[in-house]
């Protein structure tokens, strides 16, 4: 049972693994998973309704095996959004006759918003020799920035008023074709870069007390007048 209502801050801060999409690589087989972390907070507006400020970090890394050069990239990304979050359920459970006081433990949800991407990626030959730092020349001035925007579901699991844990699966389509250092004229025209991220984030909701201090028949200072 819980009295708190579904409105208000909520803190979160999570990590994961994360693949790119890009001329590079456009499979599974070829992504070396990289890192993803992040935090930020969300203002819940109501039982189904919530917008989230996120800033997340994320490695991104593959190998083209099947271009003659065998190129490999990494990537560091810093993405900043804002997105709207949708309960697909309501928070509450049971009739309108007790719904204030009872919450589902599992709420499925979708986000998505809109945002960009602070990045620097670098590449260089797959089979360069050991300790080498022969590398590929840079197809523009980086760090760069673009947009992003930003989509995904997720499962949030409810353990207290104050805690709860979101599993999350996000997709995120970029403005540009350079995440991995590879555009025209050797990588193909007019595709952009996209990567995904799968994570797990923990919620805090802050509890504030309302204390309520009456001076009925108190003094200054907070002592009762003598009678």
């Amino acid at each position: 049972m819980s009295k708190i209502p579904e409105r208000g801050l909520v803190i979160q801060a999570g990590a994961g693994l994360a693949a790119v999409k890009s001329d590079i690589c456009g499979s599974y087989g070829c992504n070396d998973i990289g890192p993803a972390m992040g935090i930020g907070a969300q203002f819940k507006f109501n039982a189904y309704m919530a917008l989230s400020g996120e800033v997340e970090y994320v490695k991104l890394g593959a190998t083209e095996k099947t271009l003659k050069d065998n190129i490999t990239f990494e990537s560091e990304v810093i993405e900043v959004s804002t997105l709207l979050v949708l309960n697909l359920m309501d928070s509450y459970a049971g009739s309108n006759n007790y719904r204030s006081t009872r919450k589902r433990f599992i709420v499925p949800f979708v986000k998505g918003g809109i945002g960009f991407v602070y990045y620097t990626p670098s590449s260089y030959p797959t089979n360069r020799a050991e300790n080498s730092q022969e590398t590929y020349d840079r197809m523009r001035p980086y760090p760069a920035i673009a947009g992003v925007l930003p989509f995904g579901a997720g499962l949030r699991f409810r353990f207290s008023d104050q805690w709860s844990v979101a599993p999350e699966v996000m997709y995120h389509i970029t403005t540009t074709d350079y995440l991995d250092n590879i555009g025209p004229p050797v990588g193909f025209e007019h595709t952009k870069d996209h990567y995904g991220v799968a994570s797990v984030k923990v919620l805090y909701t802050p509890i504030i007390k309302n204390e309520v201090f009456t001076r009925k028949n108190q003094g200054i200072g907070g002592y009762k007048k003598k009678k």
